[in-house]
């Protein structure tokens, strides 16, 4: 009967430990809670009012409250931020982000992760971004590096921006979808942070040696949030990647109807013709046609309902090339899996019907919303064809 007693006794210090390490209170006597040294924004706006209540559960260091989204296309495609704080002149370095529902195993698999996030930073009337920021899948609260801490994971700005005002966070992907609620995106957590977390609290904090700090008094867990205890296992240190966002484009007028190519030039497959002069369209790079000796320029635009990414001759649009970015090729690619290619980054643009094969091999010439934009020869048409693929998809090459 004693030993009975003692084994009980040995598996509740055990579940204790376990809920302990899943609530961010303990890990080998080394973890700090980062929340203590959070730059608070004093108001927040949201693009959706329905959200705004929300954006508090995301401030109160408490992994199992958070920020609900709805995954539209349209949404993510404008210029309207999803969140804004607004700050007192505060400093501001990293912004730590645990992505997902991480209160347990079913909330974070059933809601969809943020995959690529924009941010910009207001000084006073001077804006400096948008900052792009690719997020991993992943809550593993036993990773702690400089880029990964106790289930957060950093998005390092620039430089240290001081007198900070307001900062805008858009919502640009979201690659990780569902299993329950696929478009309906979580965060538990967003921190605001003056400097990096070696210089607040020293580099001790990444190989263990200080004891911890207690977490603050969390706020209450809301209703819509009734889940058990989950810790994850284990995985690799994600490593977010910090671009500049895709040149969000021009708006110009048509001088003549739009005939199209799906890329720069006569060797591409036609695209269809398009509108009428004086129709409004959204230029976005320009490329230079060495076999002809012309620029042409991709446009996006609407069609039965759906938008299309194509390429016209300049000579069809009130602009000059120079007037947007100039297309650069990012790297040689192949296809690791058959794919329906889209007109465009994402599910609001027309999907093509025919897959493409995987082993397919061609060139990237950019990236954007989790998805590449790729050309490679289409044996079908006789043509070389661009369309936009999932980045997911690609095994890139050396070129």
């Amino acid at each position: 009967m004693k030993f009975k007693r003692i084994l009980c006794l040995a598996a509740a210090l055990c579940l204790l430990w376990s809920i302990a390490i899943a609530d961010g209170q303990y890990n080998g006597g080394a973890l700090v809670n980062i929340y203590e040294k959070a730059v608070m924004p004093y108001n927040w706006t949201t693009q959706e009012p329905k959200e705004t209540a929300n954006v508090k559960y995301l401030l109160d260091g408490n992994r199992s409250t958070g920020f609900r989204h709805v995954c539209w296309d349209a949404l993510a495609k404008d210029e309207i931020p999803e969140i804004t704080y607004y700050f007192s002149g505060s400093t501001i370095k990293d912004i730590w982000i645990r992505n997902g529902w991480e209160s347990s195993r079913y909330p974070y698999t059933a809601h969809a992760r943020i995959s690529v996030i924009r941010v910009v930073v207001w000084v006073g009337e001077q804006s400096y971004g948008s900052y792009r920021y690719d997020l991993e899948d992943t809550n593993d609260p036993y990773v702690y590096t400089p880029d990964m801490y106790d289930g957060y994971q950093r998005l390092s700005l620039p430089k240290k921006f001081e007198n900070v005002t307001q900062v805008d966070i858009y919502i640009k992907g979201w690659a990780y979808t569902g299993d329950t609620y696929p478009y309906v995106s979580y965060m538990s957590d967003m921190i605001f942070l003056p400097d990096t977390l070696s210089n607040l609290y020293g580099n001790w904090i990444f190989d263990g040696g200080t004891p911890y700090v207690p977490t603050p008094t969390a706020t209450p867990m809301p209703t819509w949030a009734p889940y058990p205890t989950w810790a994850p296992a284990p995985t690799a240190t994600p490593q977010p990647v910090i671009t500049e966002a895709p040149y969000n484009g021009l708006y110009v007028t048509t001088n003549q109807r739009l005939a199209t190519r799906s890329g720069p030039g006569t060797t591409y497959t036609e695209s269809g013709s398009y509108y009428q002069a004086g129709t409004r369209v959204k230029a976005l790079t320009a490329a230079y046609d060495d076999r002809n000796g012309i620029w042409w320029i991709q446009v996006e635009l609407s069609y039965a309902g759906e938008l299309r990414r194509v390429y016209t001759g300049v000579k069809r649009l009130n602009m000059q090339a120079g007037d947007v970015p100039v297309e650069e090729v990012q790297t040689s690619a192949v296809l690791t899996r058959s794919v329906y290619a889209y007109w465009g980054p994402g599910y609001g643009y027309a999907m093509y019907k025919n897959a493409i094969s995987a082993g397919t091999s061609g060139t990237v010439y950019a990236w954007e919303n989790a998805y590449a934009q790729f050309e490679y020869y289409d044996t079908e048409a006789g043509h070389t064809r661009r369309v936009w693929v999932p980045s997911g998809a690609l095994e890139a090459g050396n070129g």
